[in-house]
This record gives structure tokens, C-alpha cells and sequence, in this order.
């Protein structure tokens, strides 16, 4: 091969070497590209989630809260929450929505700028119910035995907020029992039936009460058969688990004289076999529970005091001054008084907002009781 041959192919090689190394460069430039471009897109979705689920817990706390946050510095990028009430399938929901960046503000990868850093954002949405309304209240009180009402007492089934404010045409009946229902003294009762709201009477309007109801597959047991056991996610001992760990001033006592008091949390009181806890004042909020296994524990005498939530005990006897707004479920087929609610004044006012918020217990606040999670 002669020198000028020599050189053309020597040209040629390198020309050909210099394509190769250009398309290799371009090669590990995009891979380069590429692979910021999945770390950027994961990096964003885990703090979206990352967010989302910091919203829960915060709402664990505070079921009031919807200031949501701002940017916040997190992980190596932002997250940004914002909270909003909305209806999901007909269900009162807060809507979650939980925004992470990657690179928050920075100009997006590409060959003339190698410098650059890639921008990033992705979303998750969350629905979670504003609150939760056990199957097993069926009225202001609800009961598996005969009911018996003297007195002055109000039952009004008609639904309140949680500071008793009225809420037209959304309540239930005052007295649902699986026997009858008996309205002495001047005691009232009240009532939504179909959309129309009765104010409490005497005598009260025959749909304001349900007797000789027929419970699907036998009347809760336990405290925990009533918020819907273990497919609602209390199995049985649940809520005295919760009592036992002091979460959110909860409480757990087998004599009724060593509580504090105002209530909060669930407040459990397990009385002996066959005993009553008798005369006190019931202030405070959350779920009250007077039970044990034998499902006879007594309850007697609520002087005073404002409760905002759900009662549930075995053997409910005589609101006297007290003022229930929730709702009362008692346990007992054999009341020691014939389950005579009341001999005085007192009453007891419907609030699915008060019942809604008592349930509000862990894992119920969080991502356990989601409706939905979207990324």
C-alpha cells in the first residue's frame, strides 16, 4: 500500500473512531439524562406520599385542621399540602392534596445547557372520611331491651352539631329497642322519620321511636361489636387497648373514683360483675364506655356535666341533669330498672358529628379509614 493509500485509511479510521466515540458520548449523556430523570420523578412521588401521609397524622391530632403546608423543605426537594372539605360517593370527605418537587424552580436538563438540573413535581390525592358513623347507632339511644322514660327528660333524635346546634332534616329515630318503648312522666321525645324532623313531644309522634326491631345476625355483644368489629377494624378488646394507652387523654379504670376528668380519648370503665357506679358528673368528650364481660355493669344517676360523643353501657339508669349529645348504646338484654333512661331532667340530643368525631381513634384517623389514594 502505497503512502497516500496509507493515509486515507488512517483518515478513514479516525473518522470513523471519532463517530463511534461522539455516539458513545451521546450515549452515556443520555443515560445520564435518563437516569436523573427517573431519581427526579421517584425523589418527587415519594415526597408527595411522604406529604400525604403527614397530613394524616396531623389530622389524627386535629380533625380540624386545613392550613395544610407551604412548601416545606423535605428529603432533598418541597412539599406542598393542601386540605379542602368535599363529598366523595356521598360521604362527607377531606380531600388531601399532597405536591412534591424535585429541583423546585431549576431550568430542566438538556445538551446545551449539561449544567442544568432537572425540575420535577407529582401529585397524590387522598380522601378520607370526615367521619365515621358506626352501623351499630341506630338512634340517640339504642337499646336491646325495654325502654322506659319518666321524668322530664328530652330524647331527640333529630341531628345536632357537636355544640347542639340543630341540623334539619338529617337525624334518626329518638328511641330504637329491640322491645318496646314506654314514654311516661313529661318526658319528650323527637325525631327525623323520611326527611321530617319532629320536635320532641309529649306524647311523641310514633316515628320519632323503633320498637320491636329485629337486629341482622344478633345485637352487638361489646363495645367493639357496636363501632362495627374487626371488618371495621375493632376487633374485640380494641378500644380498651386504646383506654390502656392514655392516647389522647384516654383512660382505663375498674373503679370509677380514680378517673380524672374532663373525659377525652376513650374513657373505659370495666365495673366487677353485678356492681354500679352510681352519682357522678360525666364533662368531656370522645367514647364513654361502663362494661364488662357479663355485660351487666351500671351506670346510675348522671347528675351534670355535658358529654359530647358516644356512651356506650351495659345498664344505662336515670339522666338526671346530664346532657348527652351523641348518642347512647346499651349492652344489657336484662336492665337492672327495667332500663328506665331517666326519672328527672337531662337529655340527650343526636349528633353524627359528635359520634363521627369520637371514633376518630388510631388507626381510624389515618390511612386505615382512607375512601381513596390516587397518584
Amino acid at each position: 500500500m502505497g503512502g497516500r493509500s496509507l493515509i486515507f485509511a488512517l483518515a478513514a479510521l479516525i473518522t470513523v473512531a471519532s463517530t463511534m466515540f461522539l455516539v458513545l458520548l451521546r450515549s452515556s449523556s443520555e443515560m445520564a439524562t435518563n437516569y436523573t430523570k427517573y431519581y427526579s420523578r421517584q425523589s418527587a412521588q415519594n415526597i408527595a406520599q411522604t406529604g400525604a401521609n403527614m397530613a394524616l397524622q396531623h389530622l389524627a391530632q386535629d380533625p380540624y385542621w386545613r392550613s395544610g403546608m407551604t412548601l416545606n423543605d423535605i428529603m432533598g426537594g418541597r412539599v406542598e399540602v393542601q386540605l379542602s372539605d368535599v363529598t366523595f360517593s356521598g360521604i362527607p370527605a377531606i380531600r388531601i392534596t399532597s405536591v412534591g418537587h424535585m429541583n423546585f424552580g431549576s431550568s430542566v436538563e438538556d445538551y446545551d445547557n449539561p449544567g442544568g438540573t432537572l425540575a420535577r413535581a407529582d401529585t397524590s390525592i387522598v380522601y378520607l372520611p370526615q367521619w365515621y358513623i358506626p352501623g351499630g347507632i341506630k338512634a340517640a339511644v339504642t337499646a336491646n331491651n325495654d325502654v322506659t322514660t319518666l321524668g322530664t327528660i328530652t330524647i331527640d333524635g333529630r341531628d345536632h352539631s357537636k355544640t347542639g346546634a340543630l341540623n334539619p332534616k338529617s337525624g334518626t329515630y329518638g328511641v330504637w329497642t329491640t322491645q318496646t318503648y314506654t314514654q311516661g312522666g313529661n318526658s319528650r321525645i323527637g325525631g327525623t322519620y323520611s326527611g321530617t324532623d319532629y320536635v320532641p313531644a309529649r306524647p311523641g309522634n310514633v316515628n320519632t321511636y323503633a320498637q320491636n326491631q329485629t337486629w341482622p345476625g344478633g345485637y352487638p355483644g361489646s363495645p367493639d361489636s357496636v363501632l362495627g368489629g374487626p371488618e371495621m377494624g375493632f376487633p374485640e378488646g380494641f378500644l380498651k387497648a386504646v383506654a390502656q394507652s392514655g392516647y389522647n387523654g384516654s383512660q382505663y379504670v375498674t373503679d370509677p373514683l380514680t378517673l380524672h376528668r374532663p373525659f377525652s380519648g376513650v374513657t373505659y370503665v370495666e365495673l366487677p360483675s353485678g356492681t354500679t357506679w352510681q352519682d357522678m358528673d360525666v364533662p368531656g368528650s370522645g367514647i364513654l364506655i361502663v362494661h364488662n364481660t357479663d355485660k351487666n355493669a351500671v351506670m346510675k344517676n348522671l347528675n351534670s356535666g355535658i358529654f359530647v360523643g358516644l356512651m356506650i353501657v351495659d345498664d344505662l339508669v336515670h339522666f338526671h341533669g346530664a346532657t348527652l349529645i351523641g348518642g347512647a348504646v346499651c349492652l344489657s338484654p336484662n336492665p337492672s330498672e327495667g332500663n328506665c333512661i331517666a326519672n328527672s331532667s337531662g337529655s340527650i340530643l343526636y349528633s353524627r358529628e359528635a359520634i363521627g368525631l369520637s371514633t376518630i381513634t388510631p388507626p381510624h384517623a389515618s390511612d386505615a379509614n382512607v375512601l381513596a389514594w390516587w397518584e
